[in-house]
Protein backbone atom coordinates (compact mmCIF):
# COMPACT_ATOMS: atom_id res chain seq x y z
CA UNK A 1 0.00 0.00 0.00
CA UNK A 2 2.56 2.61 0.88
CA UNK A 3 4.28 2.29 -3.08
CA UNK A 4 0.35 3.01 -4.02
CA UNK A 5 0.21 6.22 -1.98
CA UNK A 6 3.56 7.41 -2.60
CA UNK A 7 3.08 6.73 -6.62
CA UNK A 8 -0.27 8.63 -6.65
CA UNK A 9 2.03 11.41 -4.43
CA UNK A 10 4.12 11.53 -6.80
CA UNK A 11 1.90 11.57 -10.46
CA UNK A 12 -0.04 14.68 -8.22
CA UNK A 13 3.10 16.29 -8.05
CA UNK A 14 3.88 15.80 -12.06
CA UNK A 15 0.60 16.83 -13.12
CA UNK A 16 -0.42 20.07 -10.59
CA UNK A 17 3.01 20.98 -12.16
CA UNK A 18 1.60 20.48 -15.79
CA UNK A 19 -1.51 22.15 -15.01
CA UNK A 20 -1.02 24.93 -12.81
CA UNK A 21 -0.37 27.46 -15.35
CA UNK A 22 -3.04 26.55 -17.55
CA UNK A 23 -5.32 29.75 -18.78
CA UNK A 24 -8.52 30.27 -17.44
CA UNK A 25 -10.36 29.27 -20.86
CA UNK A 26 -8.61 25.71 -20.26
CA UNK A 27 -9.90 25.17 -16.97
CA UNK A 28 -13.03 26.41 -17.40
CA UNK A 29 -13.23 23.89 -20.32
CA UNK A 30 -12.28 21.27 -18.57
CA UNK A 31 -15.36 22.13 -15.94
CA UNK A 32 -17.76 22.82 -18.83
CA UNK A 33 -16.70 19.07 -20.07
CA UNK A 34 -16.93 17.79 -16.69
CA UNK A 35 -20.77 19.18 -16.57
CA UNK A 36 -21.65 17.53 -19.98
CA UNK A 37 -19.84 14.24 -19.09
CA UNK A 38 -22.18 13.99 -15.77
CA UNK A 39 -25.11 15.02 -17.86
CA UNK A 40 -24.74 11.81 -19.56
CA UNK A 41 -24.59 9.48 -16.66
CA UNK A 42 -27.23 11.59 -14.30
CA UNK A 43 -29.84 8.46 -14.00
CA UNK A 44 -26.96 5.70 -13.44
CA UNK A 45 -25.37 8.16 -10.79
CA UNK A 46 -28.64 8.49 -9.15
CA UNK A 47 -29.35 4.92 -8.88
CA UNK A 48 -26.24 3.91 -7.93
CA UNK A 49 -26.60 6.20 -5.21
CA UNK A 50 -30.05 4.54 -4.17
CA UNK A 51 -28.97 1.60 -4.54
CA UNK A 52 -25.60 2.28 -2.33
CA UNK A 53 -26.54 4.71 0.23
CA UNK A 54 -30.33 3.95 0.51
CA UNK A 55 -30.91 7.81 -0.17
CA UNK A 56 -34.93 8.00 -2.01
CA UNK A 57 -34.56 7.75 -5.05
CA UNK A 58 -35.88 11.20 -6.05
CA UNK A 59 -33.55 12.91 -3.47
CA UNK A 60 -30.65 11.11 -5.68
CA UNK A 61 -31.94 13.10 -8.87
CA UNK A 62 -31.89 16.22 -6.93
CA UNK A 63 -28.22 15.32 -5.81
CA UNK A 64 -27.22 14.85 -8.99
CA UNK A 65 -28.59 18.28 -10.47
CA UNK A 66 -26.80 19.93 -7.64
CA UNK A 67 -23.69 18.54 -8.33
CA UNK A 68 -24.59 19.82 -11.70
CA UNK A 69 -25.39 23.09 -10.65
CA UNK A 70 -21.89 23.09 -8.62
CA UNK A 71 -19.63 22.58 -12.07
CA UNK A 72 -21.94 25.42 -13.86
CA UNK A 73 -21.21 27.61 -10.99
CA UNK A 74 -16.77 26.34 -10.65
CA UNK A 75 -16.95 27.16 -14.26
CA UNK A 76 -18.61 30.67 -13.98
CA UNK A 77 -16.14 31.15 -11.03
CA UNK A 78 -13.18 30.41 -13.01
CA UNK A 79 -13.60 34.15 -15.49
CA UNK A 80 -13.29 36.63 -12.23
CA UNK A 81 -11.10 35.02 -9.74
CA UNK A 82 -7.11 35.11 -9.17
CA UNK A 83 -6.74 38.68 -9.98
CA UNK A 84 -8.19 41.92 -7.72
CA UNK A 85 -6.26 45.11 -8.70
CA UNK A 86 -4.97 47.60 -5.44
CA UNK A 87 -4.53 50.87 -5.84
CA UNK A 88 -0.96 51.53 -4.63
CA UNK A 89 0.18 55.24 -5.51
CA UNK A 90 -1.58 56.20 -2.12
CA UNK A 91 1.64 57.26 -0.10
CA UNK A 92 4.76 59.18 -1.23
CA UNK A 93 7.20 57.88 -3.59
CA UNK A 94 5.20 55.55 -5.04
CA UNK A 95 3.75 57.66 -7.97
CA UNK A 96 3.38 55.13 -10.88
CA UNK A 97 3.11 51.94 -8.97
CA UNK A 98 0.28 49.31 -9.53
CA UNK A 99 -0.58 46.38 -7.65
CA UNK A 100 -2.58 43.46 -8.20
CA UNK A 101 -3.31 40.38 -5.44
CA UNK A 102 -3.07 37.23 -7.41
CA UNK A 103 -3.87 33.77 -6.20
CA UNK A 104 -2.22 30.58 -7.05
CA UNK A 105 -2.99 27.26 -6.64
CA UNK A 106 -1.01 25.81 -3.51
CA UNK A 107 -0.51 22.39 -5.02
CA UNK A 108 -1.95 19.08 -5.39
CA UNK A 109 -4.87 18.58 -2.78
CA UNK A 110 -6.38 15.74 -1.00
CA UNK A 111 -10.19 15.37 -0.65
CA UNK A 112 -11.93 13.01 1.61
CA UNK A 113 -16.26 12.84 1.20
CA UNK A 114 -18.69 11.32 2.74
CA UNK A 115 -21.50 8.50 2.02
CA UNK A 116 -24.62 11.24 2.54
CA UNK A 117 -23.97 13.18 -0.69
CA UNK A 118 -21.33 11.25 -2.40
CA UNK A 119 -21.53 13.15 -5.40
CA UNK A 120 -22.05 16.81 -5.02
CA UNK A 121 -19.84 16.87 -1.55
CA UNK A 122 -17.12 15.47 -4.26
CA UNK A 123 -17.96 17.61 -7.25
CA UNK A 124 -17.83 20.29 -4.34
CA UNK A 125 -14.06 19.80 -3.61
CA UNK A 126 -12.54 18.96 -6.94
CA UNK A 127 -13.99 21.10 -9.26
CA UNK A 128 -12.91 24.39 -6.94
CA UNK A 129 -9.42 22.65 -6.72
CA UNK A 130 -9.13 21.84 -10.23
CA UNK A 131 -10.60 24.67 -11.41
CA UNK A 132 -8.29 26.67 -9.56
CA UNK A 133 -5.25 24.97 -11.13
CA UNK A 134 -4.04 21.99 -8.51
CA UNK A 135 -4.32 18.10 -9.17
CA UNK A 136 -6.13 15.98 -7.09
CA UNK A 137 -6.60 12.60 -4.95
CA UNK A 138 -9.85 11.79 -4.49
CA UNK A 139 -10.49 9.45 -1.21
CA UNK A 140 -13.96 8.91 -1.21
CA UNK A 141 -16.25 7.61 1.00
CA UNK A 142 -16.02 3.49 1.19
CA UNK A 143 -20.06 3.14 1.20
CA UNK A 144 -20.77 4.25 -2.64
CA UNK A 145 -17.59 2.92 -4.33
CA UNK A 146 -19.63 2.37 -8.01
CA UNK A 147 -20.91 5.91 -7.72
CA UNK A 148 -17.46 7.01 -6.86
CA UNK A 149 -16.30 5.42 -9.81
CA UNK A 150 -18.74 6.76 -12.39
CA UNK A 151 -17.87 10.08 -11.36
CA UNK A 152 -14.08 9.20 -11.55
CA UNK A 153 -14.75 7.60 -15.14
CA UNK A 154 -17.22 11.47 -16.05
CA UNK A 155 -14.05 13.35 -15.15
CA UNK A 156 -11.45 10.94 -17.33
CA UNK A 157 -13.89 11.29 -20.02
CA UNK A 158 -13.51 15.23 -19.69
CA UNK A 159 -10.10 15.32 -18.97
CA UNK A 160 -9.06 13.20 -22.06
CA UNK A 161 -11.86 15.21 -24.19
CA UNK A 162 -10.54 18.69 -23.30
CA UNK A 163 -6.59 16.68 -23.35
CA UNK A 164 -6.00 17.65 -19.78
CA UNK A 165 -2.69 15.96 -18.07
CA UNK A 166 -3.12 12.24 -17.00
CA UNK A 167 -3.55 11.61 -13.50
CA UNK A 168 -5.42 14.87 -12.98
CA UNK A 169 -7.57 13.58 -10.77
CA UNK A 170 -7.20 10.26 -9.37
CA UNK A 171 -9.60 8.08 -7.26
CA UNK A 172 -7.72 6.43 -3.97
CA UNK A 173 -8.80 3.66 -2.04
CA UNK A 174 -11.58 4.28 0.94
CA UNK A 175 -8.93 2.72 3.10
CA UNK A 176 -8.51 5.46 6.26
CA UNK A 177 -4.67 4.22 6.65
CA UNK A 178 -3.76 5.00 3.56
CA UNK A 179 -6.09 8.11 3.45
CA UNK A 180 -3.60 9.50 6.37
CA UNK A 181 -0.35 8.42 4.74
CA UNK A 182 -1.14 10.38 1.71
CA UNK A 183 -2.31 13.34 3.66
CA UNK A 184 0.91 13.27 5.79
CA UNK A 185 2.68 13.49 2.40
CA UNK A 186 4.98 16.29 2.28
CA UNK A 187 3.59 16.47 -1.64
CA UNK A 188 0.18 17.39 -0.86
CA UNK A 189 -0.47 20.38 -0.07
CA UNK A 190 -3.60 20.71 1.61
CA UNK A 191 -6.55 18.60 2.90
CA UNK A 192 -10.05 19.11 2.59
CA UNK A 193 -12.36 16.73 4.75
CA UNK A 194 -16.28 16.41 4.98
CA UNK A 195 -17.12 14.02 7.67
CA UNK A 196 -17.33 13.45 11.27
CA UNK A 197 -15.63 15.48 14.07
CA UNK A 198 -14.06 12.88 15.75
CA UNK A 199 -12.17 12.54 12.56
CA UNK A 200 -11.66 15.62 11.56
CA UNK A 201 -10.42 16.77 15.13
CA UNK A 202 -7.40 13.64 14.79
CA UNK A 203 -6.57 15.23 10.86
CA UNK A 204 -5.76 18.86 13.21
CA UNK A 205 -3.65 16.93 15.38
CA UNK A 206 -1.60 14.79 12.40
CA UNK A 207 -1.57 16.89 10.03
CA UNK A 208 -0.36 20.39 12.34
CA UNK A 209 1.07 23.19 10.05
CA UNK A 210 -0.66 21.89 6.76
CA UNK A 211 -3.53 23.61 5.32
CA UNK A 212 -6.70 21.68 6.58
CA UNK A 213 -10.35 22.77 5.41
CA UNK A 214 -13.37 20.89 7.15
CA UNK A 215 -16.66 20.52 7.23
CA UNK A 216 -17.93 18.86 10.32
CA UNK A 217 -21.26 18.39 10.71
CA UNK A 218 -23.62 20.27 13.50
CA UNK A 219 -26.53 20.37 14.89
CA UNK A 220 -29.09 22.55 13.35
CA UNK A 221 -31.35 24.34 15.68
CA UNK A 222 -34.53 26.40 14.67
CA UNK A 223 -36.15 28.95 16.37
CA UNK A 224 -39.65 29.40 15.91
CA UNK A 225 -41.31 32.66 17.04
CA UNK A 226 -45.11 33.12 18.10
CA UNK A 227 -47.51 35.02 15.48
CA UNK A 228 -45.99 33.10 12.69
CA UNK A 229 -47.90 30.55 9.83
CA UNK A 230 -47.63 27.55 12.71
CA UNK A 231 -49.17 25.14 10.07
CA UNK A 232 -46.48 26.59 7.03
CA UNK A 233 -43.11 26.37 8.99
CA UNK A 234 -44.24 22.62 10.60
CA UNK A 235 -44.51 22.10 6.80
CA UNK A 236 -41.26 23.62 5.71
CA UNK A 237 -39.53 22.37 8.42
CA UNK A 238 -40.46 18.33 8.24
CA UNK A 239 -38.35 17.62 5.25
CA UNK A 240 -35.30 19.48 6.33
CA UNK A 241 -35.99 17.25 9.62
CA UNK A 242 -36.04 13.69 8.32
CA UNK A 243 -35.62 13.61 4.58
CA UNK A 244 -33.37 11.41 3.71
CA UNK A 245 -33.36 9.94 6.64
CA UNK A 246 -31.71 13.00 8.17
CA UNK A 247 -28.98 12.22 6.86
CA UNK A 248 -27.39 16.02 6.81
CA UNK A 249 -25.14 17.85 8.41
CA UNK A 250 -27.64 21.07 8.69
CA UNK A 251 -31.02 19.13 9.27
CA UNK A 252 -33.42 20.52 11.77
CA UNK A 253 -32.76 18.47 14.81
CA UNK A 254 -33.63 20.97 17.58
CA UNK A 255 -36.99 23.51 17.13
CA UNK A 256 -37.45 25.66 19.49
CA UNK A 257 -40.74 26.65 19.68
CA UNK A 258 -42.38 29.95 21.86
CA UNK A 259 -44.73 29.00 23.73
CA UNK A 260 -47.58 30.90 22.63
CA UNK A 261 -47.12 28.80 19.28
CA UNK A 262 -46.79 25.47 20.70
CA UNK A 263 -49.96 24.15 20.78
CA UNK A 264 -50.56 24.81 17.16
CA UNK A 265 -46.58 24.04 15.95
CA UNK A 266 -46.35 20.59 17.96
CA UNK A 267 -49.27 19.19 15.88
CA UNK A 268 -49.32 20.40 13.11
CA UNK A 269 -45.38 19.88 12.88
CA UNK A 270 -46.38 16.13 13.95
CA UNK A 271 -49.05 15.72 10.63
CA UNK A 272 -46.43 17.05 8.78
CA UNK A 273 -43.85 14.98 8.94
CA UNK A 274 -46.62 12.23 9.39
CA UNK A 275 -47.80 13.18 5.75
CA UNK A 276 -43.83 12.55 4.29
CA UNK A 277 -43.78 8.69 2.56
CA UNK A 278 -41.25 6.34 4.05
CA UNK A 279 -39.89 3.07 2.74
CA UNK A 280 -38.53 1.28 -0.21
CA UNK A 281 -35.87 4.17 -1.29
CA UNK A 282 -36.38 3.02 -5.07
CA UNK A 283 -40.28 4.42 -5.08
CA UNK A 284 -39.87 8.13 -6.77
CA UNK A 285 -43.00 8.83 -3.84
CA UNK A 286 -40.72 8.16 -0.87
CA UNK A 287 -38.68 10.87 1.40
CA UNK A 288 -37.38 9.44 4.45
CA UNK A 289 -35.52 5.95 3.57
CA UNK A 290 -33.03 3.72 5.30
CA UNK A 291 -30.03 4.73 7.59
CA UNK A 292 -27.30 3.66 5.98
CA UNK A 293 -26.59 0.58 7.92
CA UNK A 294 -28.51 -1.24 9.81
CA UNK A 295 -26.06 -1.14 12.78
CA UNK A 296 -26.48 2.74 12.69
CA UNK A 297 -30.47 2.39 12.75
CA UNK A 298 -30.20 -0.28 16.01
CA UNK A 299 -27.78 2.31 17.61
CA UNK A 300 -30.40 5.33 17.13
CA UNK A 301 -33.29 3.06 18.14
CA UNK A 302 -31.56 2.13 21.27
CA UNK A 303 -30.41 5.80 21.60
CA UNK A 304 -34.67 6.94 21.48
CA UNK A 305 -35.43 4.23 24.30
CA UNK A 306 -32.59 5.32 26.52
CA UNK A 307 -34.57 9.00 26.12
CA UNK A 308 -37.53 7.61 26.93
CA UNK A 309 -36.47 5.71 29.65
CA UNK A 310 -34.97 9.54 30.62
CA UNK A 311 -38.56 10.87 30.94
CA UNK A 312 -38.73 11.97 27.31
CA UNK A 313 -42.32 12.86 25.48
CA UNK A 314 -42.70 10.75 22.64
CA UNK A 315 -44.92 12.66 19.68
CA UNK A 316 -44.40 10.42 17.48
CA UNK A 317 -42.13 6.90 16.72
CA UNK A 318 -42.28 3.60 14.72
CA UNK A 319 -41.28 0.23 14.58
CA UNK A 320 -37.26 -0.41 13.37
CA UNK A 321 -36.91 -2.77 10.16
CA UNK A 322 -33.66 -3.25 9.62
CA UNK A 323 -31.88 -0.46 8.70
CA UNK A 324 -35.18 1.66 8.13
CA UNK A 325 -35.85 4.11 11.23
CA UNK A 326 -39.02 5.58 10.92
CA UNK A 327 -39.14 9.68 12.17
CA UNK A 328 -38.94 10.42 15.91
CA UNK A 329 -40.22 13.57 17.54
CA UNK A 330 -39.37 14.22 21.01
CA UNK A 331 -40.18 16.70 23.26
CA UNK A 332 -38.81 17.00 27.23
CA UNK A 333 -35.39 16.69 26.62
CA UNK A 334 -32.99 18.21 28.89
CA UNK A 335 -30.27 19.97 26.85
CA UNK A 336 -27.52 17.84 27.84
CA UNK A 337 -29.14 15.13 26.13
CA UNK A 338 -27.12 13.70 23.13
CA UNK A 339 -30.01 14.07 21.19
CA UNK A 340 -29.99 17.88 21.93
CA UNK A 341 -25.99 18.62 21.93
CA UNK A 342 -24.51 15.84 19.55
CA UNK A 343 -25.45 15.49 16.32
CA UNK A 344 -27.90 12.60 15.31
CA UNK A 345 -27.90 12.40 11.46
CA UNK A 346 -30.89 10.59 11.79
CA UNK A 347 -35.00 11.22 11.16
CA UNK A 348 -34.79 12.33 14.71
CA UNK A 349 -36.05 15.58 15.93
CA UNK A 350 -36.77 17.46 19.68
CA UNK A 351 -39.38 20.21 19.90
CA UNK A 352 -38.57 22.23 23.11
CA UNK A 353 -40.94 24.87 24.44
CA UNK A 354 -39.39 28.33 25.51
CA UNK A 355 -40.91 31.27 27.20
CA UNK A 356 -39.41 33.77 24.63
CA UNK A 357 -37.70 34.50 21.56
CA UNK A 358 -34.50 35.66 23.25
CA UNK A 359 -34.79 32.17 24.87
CA UNK A 360 -35.22 30.23 22.06
CA UNK A 361 -31.92 32.09 20.66
CA UNK A 362 -29.74 31.56 23.85
CA UNK A 363 -30.65 28.02 23.90
CA UNK A 364 -30.44 27.43 19.99
CA UNK A 365 -26.81 29.25 20.34
CA UNK A 366 -25.79 26.81 23.55
CA UNK A 367 -24.08 24.31 20.92
CA UNK A 368 -20.21 23.57 20.03
CA UNK A 369 -21.17 23.13 16.90
CA UNK A 370 -21.99 26.12 14.58
CA UNK A 371 -22.62 25.16 10.90
CA UNK A 372 -26.72 26.06 10.08
CA UNK A 373 -29.46 27.45 12.32
CA UNK A 374 -33.07 29.11 11.58
CA UNK A 375 -35.20 31.30 12.81
CA UNK A 376 -39.17 31.88 11.72
CA UNK A 377 -40.65 35.64 13.00
CA UNK A 378 -42.52 38.23 11.48
CA UNK A 379 -41.09 40.59 13.75
CA UNK A 380 -37.75 42.40 11.91
CA UNK A 381 -36.18 42.68 15.59
CA UNK A 382 -36.66 39.62 16.82
CA UNK A 383 -35.14 38.65 12.68
CA UNK A 384 -32.08 41.24 13.40
CA UNK A 385 -31.37 40.06 17.23
CA UNK A 386 -31.42 36.16 15.32
CA UNK A 387 -28.59 37.42 13.00
CA UNK A 388 -26.22 38.28 15.92
CA UNK A 389 -27.28 35.51 18.51
CA UNK A 390 -27.37 32.72 16.44
CA UNK A 391 -23.28 31.67 16.17
CA UNK A 392 -23.47 29.38 12.78
CA UNK A 393 -21.67 30.04 9.34
CA UNK A 394 -25.17 29.96 8.20
CA UNK A 395 -28.27 31.53 9.40
CA UNK A 396 -31.57 31.45 7.68
CA UNK A 397 -34.19 33.35 8.34
CA UNK A 398 -37.92 32.39 7.84
CA UNK A 399 -36.06 29.43 5.87
CA UNK A 400 -35.21 25.82 7.30
CA UNK A 401 -31.28 24.91 7.77
CA UNK A 402 -31.44 22.91 4.91
CA UNK A 403 -32.39 25.77 2.29
CA UNK A 404 -28.74 25.82 0.04
CA UNK A 405 -27.76 27.73 -2.97
CA UNK A 406 -24.46 25.49 -4.14
CA UNK A 407 -22.94 28.34 -5.99
CA UNK A 408 -22.85 30.18 -2.55
CA UNK A 409 -20.62 30.49 0.43
CA UNK A 410 -21.47 26.95 2.72
CA UNK A 411 -19.21 26.41 6.31
CA UNK A 412 -18.99 25.88 9.81
CA UNK A 413 -17.38 27.98 12.59
CA UNK A 414 -16.38 25.80 16.34
CA UNK A 415 -17.08 22.32 16.14
CA UNK A 416 -18.31 22.63 12.86
CA UNK A 417 -15.13 23.04 11.33
CA UNK A 418 -13.52 26.08 9.31
CA UNK A 419 -13.51 28.17 5.81
CA UNK A 420 -16.23 28.25 2.95
CA UNK A 421 -17.40 25.98 0.00
CA UNK A 422 -19.14 26.80 -2.44
CA UNK A 423 -17.01 27.16 -6.02
CA UNK A 424 -16.00 31.25 -5.71
CA UNK A 425 -15.04 30.71 -1.92
CA UNK A 426 -13.50 26.94 -2.26
CA UNK A 427 -11.22 27.97 -4.41
CA UNK A 428 -9.94 30.69 -2.07
CA UNK A 429 -8.65 27.65 0.13
CA UNK A 430 -7.22 25.72 -2.67
CA UNK A 431 -5.16 28.95 -3.69
CA UNK A 432 -2.49 31.20 -1.77
CA UNK A 433 -2.42 35.24 -2.47
CA UNK A 434 0.49 37.03 -3.72
CA UNK A 435 0.99 40.72 -3.67
CA UNK A 436 2.78 41.93 -6.73
CA UNK A 437 3.61 45.49 -7.04
CA UNK A 438 5.68 46.96 -10.12
CA UNK A 439 6.87 50.20 -10.32
CA UNK A 440 8.16 52.64 -12.69
CA UNK A 441 10.59 51.23 -14.80
CA UNK A 442 14.59 52.62 -13.95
Amino acid sequence: MAATWEGMAEAARRSFEAWRGASRLDRRRLMEAWLGQVGLVREELARLITEETGKPITLALGEVGRAEATLRATADAVAAFGEEAVPYDLMAGAEGCRAVLRRFPVGPILAITPFNFPVNLAVHKLGPALAAGCSAIWKPCPQAPRTSHLLWESFEAARQQVAAPVRLLQLASPDPVAAEALAKDPRIAAVSFTGSERVGRHLEQVLAGKRLLLELGGNGAVVVDEGVDAAAVARQLAPAAVAGAGQSCSKAQRIYVHTNLWDAFTPAFVAAVKALPVGDPLNPATVVGPLIDEATAQRMDEGLDRAVLGGAEVLMRGVRQGALLPPAILAGLSEDDPFQCEEAFAPITVLTRVDSFEEGLDRAAATRFGLRASAYSRDQRHLRLAESRLQAGGVLLNLPPTFRLDAAPFGGVRASGNGFEGPRWAMEGFTEGRLIVEGPAL
